[in-house]
């Protein structure tokens, strides 16, 4: 068997972490359990991660640039500046109606870390920072009267369906949002 170069190793590493982290809690999942799922020695996690927290932030870095990876594609998709707002939420309809949802990741790093100075806790007070400001820009976008206002309430939807959907029905409240977006939208972009 060939040996796993460095970067695999890190892969692996953290597809095994992700995965944990998100089912468990990062708080809940103790490193020796990490090294078990991967099969690995220590030595071989510690030297890409020497520490749970370094872990713990490329997890949340990870999971925050696949959001946006995800909701930039679906937003591609639509021809309509409006649309694209919309495609956001129609992806988080689809996302909170899965089985295996959970909630944000970033939202859940805030709960468990909410100490202001946590990497990880950084990394996701920075991921909402971004989503607000790439709101506002399709917001802009799409001719709405107040594109900050709208950035504002789009980001309490979206927060309070990925919050409210993990402890309720995720179907239901993901629908839920989709509509209340859908009319958020049509009612400060009038002309899209």
């Amino acid at each position: 068997m060939a040996r796993k170069s460095g970067e695999e190793n890190r892969r692996n590493v953290l597809e095994v972490a992700t995965r944990l982290f998100y089912e468990r809690g990062i708080r809940a999942v103790g490193m020796d359990t990490v090294v078990k799922e991967c099969g690995v020695g220590n030595a071989t996690i510690y030297r890409q991660f020497p520490t749970k927290d370094a872990l713990a932030t490329a997890y949340v870095q990870g999971r925050a640039d696949a959001w946006f990876e995800r909701m930039e594609q679906a937003a591609g998709e639509s021809p309509s500046p409006a649309g694209k707002l919309v495609a956001v939420f129609e992806v988080l309809a689809g996302d909170t109606a899965g089985a295996s949802y959970r909630g944000c990741p970033m939202l859940n790093t805030n709960t468990e870390f909410p100490e202001g100075n946590h990497p990880a806790h950084l990394v996701s007070v920075e991921h909402k920072q971004q989503v607000r400001d790439w709101f506002h820009s399709l917001a802009a976008d799409a001719g709405a009267r107040d594109p900050e206002q709208l950035a504002d309430e789009l980001l309490l939807v979206l927060n309070g369906a990925y919050v409210t959907a993990a402890v309720l029905d995720g179907a239901t409240y993901g629908k839920r949002a989709l509509r209340l977006a859908r009319f958020l939208i049509e009612d400060a972009c009038p002309d899209s």
